[in-house]
């Protein structure tokens, strides 16, 4: 398995952005804002899934590097 430096700033990036696709879709309960098309949506939500995805994945490979370094 390659190693790959984990960097606490890309994570903190990729929970930026999670934080900034939340806030889009808040507006969506705005009535006064364009509603997206499912498909919009669909890609939002998934984009999400898929940040969350990545950044449980790399504290997983995190904790385990520290926990060998005990």
């Amino acid at each position: 398995m390659k190693h790959v430096k984990i960097d606490l700033g890309d994570l903190a990036v990729e929970v930026s952005r999670i934080s900034a696709i939340v806030a889009g879709l808040a507006n969506q309960a705005d009535k006064n804002t364009e509603t997206l098309t499912p498909e919009a949506l669909r890609n939002a939500l998934g984009g999400v899934s898929s940040y969350l995805d990545r950044i449980s994945d790399n504290l997983d490979r995190l904790d385990a590097e520290l926990m060998k370094k005990d």
